[in-house]
């Protein structure tokens, strides 16, 4: 794709990822976190990304946050291409476009959760009489109304991590990336806090992208999308269920777990059949 055209899909998504490639050089070798990612998200969708370890997640998110830049590929938000921000302009997207909450949290200790949510504030100016009142809505929305003037010391795991939500939606940002938000939490406390972050992405209608191993938690998602060394494996949809995407090559990704199934080793053989494409396993050529 040549660096002045646009995908069509920039003007109906508000996030488009084409040809995503990182690699990482540790000394002598090379580690490939993502070979060749492509996908779209809507404004105001809620995007699971589950995978094991080392499958990629955290870099994705790490690139769509412009916290690092890929070894080639774009990324477009809001039809800009942030692949090509320079830091001045990666960290003012950081501010006021897109929000951050991972795994053990973002909230200074020394802090009450009000003030926490009130400090990303600053970086625009003096806290004013509508930051503070946005603040508390906010705190109050996630359940915490009772909790503002106590310190993350003296809060519980689930409360300490809707603040550090709070804190990722102060100057609100259209967008919150979240890396293994409930990582560190029990099963009944995580889905309270996902509850909590699925109901402000319908009411203030931002969009969401969560990564996470834990298939539970990647079902508060509209979608689920499957990453496995590095590469999209598939994807789940709540209505259409098991999906895939061909890219603009003609590839087709087939999920491990339904290779396994109808017994694909390396070779299948394409039938079509009234419209319908039969993907038929067969042991070689």
């Amino acid at each position: 794709m040549s660096l002045d055209k646009l995908p069509p899909e920039v003007e109906t998504h508000q996030i488009v990822i084409r040809d995503l490639i990182k690699v990482y050089r540790r000394g002598l070798e090379e580690v490939i976190a993502l070979r060749g990612v492509n996908f779209e998200v809507k404004e105001g969708e809620f995007l699971s990304i589950v995978g094991p370890s080392g499958s990629g997640k955290t870099t994705l998110v790490r690139l769509i946050g412009a916290l690092d830049k890929p070894t080639a590929g774009r990324i477009f938000v809001n039809k800009r291409d942030i692949t090509r921000l320079t830091e001045a302009q990666a960290i003012a997207y950081r501010r006021s476009v897109v929000g951050f909450v991972w795994q053990f949290g973002n909230l200074i200790e020394t802090l009450t959760a009000l003030q926490n949510v009130l400090l990303p504030m600053q970086a625009y100016g003096k806290i004013t009489k509508e930051k503070k009142e946005w603040a508390i809505t906010l705190l109050t929305n996630l359940g915490l109304e009772k909790r503002m003037n106590h310190k993350p010391t003296e809060l519980s795991g689930g409360e300490a991590q809707r603040v550090a939500i709070a804190v990722a939606l102060a100057n609100k940002p259209k967008i919150l990336l979240g890396d293994e938000i409930t990582g560190e939490l029990d099963s009944e406390t995580g889905a309270e806090v996902m509850s909590y972050l699925k109901q402000l992405q319908r009411d203030l209608k931002i969009t969401v992208i969560a990564v996470t191993h834990n298939l539970e938690v990647a079902k508060y998602g509209d979608r689920i999308l499957r990453l496995r060394d590095g590469v999209i494996e598939g994807y789940a949809h709540k209505i259409l269920g098991e999906i895939a995407e061909v890219d603009e090559f003609g590839r087709l990704v087939i999920p491990e777990h339904i290779r396994k199934l109808v017994g694909i080793k390396k070779v299948v053989q394409l039938l079509v059949k009234e419209g319908t494409l039969i993907v038929k396993p067969i042991e070689s050529e």
